[in-house]
């Protein structure tokens, strides 16, 4: 639906007089407030009381979409030069790109039969077409599916989102004719726009929609429908594209939520605080470490006598000391004395000041402070395992959200397509899919912080039912029956080429001191 320039110019006045009124509203709510009793505001929430300290801090309550509309370029922008210039929050981008997608989240087929139960011949089959169409996932062919995966992530990182494009390319050539094209979050185009006052959701007939920063909607329902993009090489007419061809994901903070902002959105005035603090304070620390020493006169009478005496080149300038040697005895004119200039840049809370920082900035960015930081003192294996499992609780999420909205979406469709251009043959594909699309997503794991320790621990789990072989498997990033495949295939190794290797026993697994024991034959 399309609005003429004078139903745009009403939606606006009537876009700016709804946020009239929510000011007024507020303020209206501030001075409510200050005229309630001591009794009354004894029972409110203190969060929301006002009282000298909190002033008029009554701020309103804007939709979602608004405030991400009206942050989202600058957020962008600001986050992705700090994650040019500034190297911790560079080294926080990598860290979330490397531990949740790793070298690439894979893909594993539990494909079953009719009866429900595992059906590996399928499984083998769709996977090897699966890994087949990765290798050429990219529209433009430079990228593998998991550089793919891991170029997503970033642009969730620093833009809040990640927009990709299905695509057909007409290339006989390919295995599959489909393809990813991802765009940037900047290529969705507000220039469509069409709402009125309310929001989503808000006294909507059915079907009817709304366009807001080039996303339409279903208004009733916030169901998406389409995307409107500026030509990528601005200058072409705007694209729209139909919700099912477009892959678009981000972290919903709240109900109807359109687009995404970036999760380092609150650590953006916190990192150029700390870019400009060690700025200045290297510069600091260099123009004091250029002034050594400082001549001072008392007579000054002997200032003429001294510019008297100075050597000039040949140009007539003053010819000044590019280079001292060391052990270097100077006799000073009378009158004359040397005071050696001594510095404290930087200050001995210089460290400590940063190391606060970089744990507020740990905190909003979610990579750990040793990794962000690279300091490791004062960790022992108890700490570290709490860092690293607190870390990996958070990891969670993050990537199971990346699975369901980039890594599925784009699989079944290559899955649809293998089936359509006869590459997969899968009966009954198209009246139950579900048996067939059935998958586990591997995302990378953790090495252990004491092998040998946490090997015991893992073992005694199994021993006791409280753990699977499988789970202990994916703590570490790999599948349990490709271990087990390696183990085999090496086993056939060694005896085709005659090798045997010794087994520790029992004893010695759990106790590796009766390896000195059995050596010398001693208790």
């Amino acid at each position: 639906m399309r609005m003429t320039k004078a139903e745009n110019f009403v939606a606006v006045v009537v876009e700016k007089l709804a946020d009239l009124a929510s000011h007024r509203s507020a303020l209206a709510r501030h001075r409510y407030l200050i005229g309630l009793s001591p009794m009354q505001r004894a029972e409110m929430y203190a969060a929301a009381k006002t009282n000298r300290m909190t002033g008029a801090w009554s701020l309103a309550n804007t939709n979602v979409n608004d405030i991400i509309g009206a942050s989202s370029p600058m957020v962008r922008s600001r986050v992705r030069q700090l994650i040019r210039d500034f190297p911790y929050l560079a080294r926080a981008a990598n860290i979330m790109v490397d531990y949740s997608i790793g070298t690439g989240i894979i893909f594993q087929s539990r494909a079953a039969n009719p009866s429900g139960k595992p059906d590996p011949k399928r499984a083998q089959q769709i996977e090897d077409a699966v890994n087949w169409w990765m290798d050429e996932a990219d529209a433009s062919g430079k990228q593998h599916f998991f550089e793919q995966m891991r170029l997503t992530k970033r642009q969730d990182l620093e833009a809040g989102e990640f927009i990709v494009v299905k695509n057909y390319p007409k290339d006989g050539n390919r295995f599959l004719p489909f393809a990813l094209q991802l765009y940037e979050a900047d290529w969705l185009t507000g220039t469509h726009d069409s709402y009125g006052a309310g929001g989503i959701g808000m006294a909507a007939a059915p079907g009817e929609k709304e366009i807001r920063q080039g996303i339409e909607y279903e208004k009733q329902t916030g169901r998406v429908t389409g995307y409107w993009f500026m030509d990528p090489h601005y200058g072409g007419k705007d694209v729209y594209v139909p919700a099912d061809q477009v892959m678009h994901g981000f972290d919903s903070l709240r109900p109807q939520q359109l687009r995404g902002i970036s999760p380092f959105a609150p650590g953006v005035l916190l990192s150029q605080s700390l870019a400009d603090y060690m700025e200045s304070e290297i510069d600091g620390a260099k123009m004091a470490a250029k002034w050594v020493a400082m001549v001072t006169r008392e007579n000054p009478n002997a200032v003429q006598q001294a510019i008297s005496t100075l050597t000039y080149e040949d140009d007539g300038s003053i010819k000044k000391i590019e280079e001292l040697e060391n052990g270097i005895i100077e006799y000073l004119r009378p009158g004359e004395k040397i005071d050696l200039v001594s510095s404290n840049r930087p200050g001995v809370t210089f460290s400590s000041f940063v190391r606060l920082i970089l744990t507020m900035l740990s905190i909003t960015t979610g990579a750990p402070y040793e990794l962000i930081s690279g300091d490791y003192q004062g960790l022992n294996f108890s700490t570290a395992r709490i860092v690293r499992n607190d870390f990996s609780q958070q990891l969670r999420p993050i990537s199971v959200r990346h699975i369901r909205q980039f890594c599925m979406p784009a699989v079944k469709t290559a899955i649809d397509m293998a089936v359509l251009t006869g590459k997969l043959t899968l009966p009954g594909y198209w009246q139950n899919s579900r048996r067939y699309l059935e998958c586990w997503w591997q995302p990378p794991g953790m090495d252990a912080v004491d092998p040998l320790r946490e090997a015991k621990s893992q073992i005694e789990a199994i021993s006791y039912g409280l753990k699977s072989p499988q789970e202990v498997a994916r703590e570490r990033g790999r599948d349990l029956e490709t271990i087990y495949n390696e183990i085999k295939a090496a086993q056939d190794m060694a005896k085709e080429m005659g090798l045997v290797f010794d087994v520790a026993g029992t004893t010695v697994k759990t106790n590796p001191a009766a390896i000195l024991a059995s050596d010398t034959g001693g208790g």
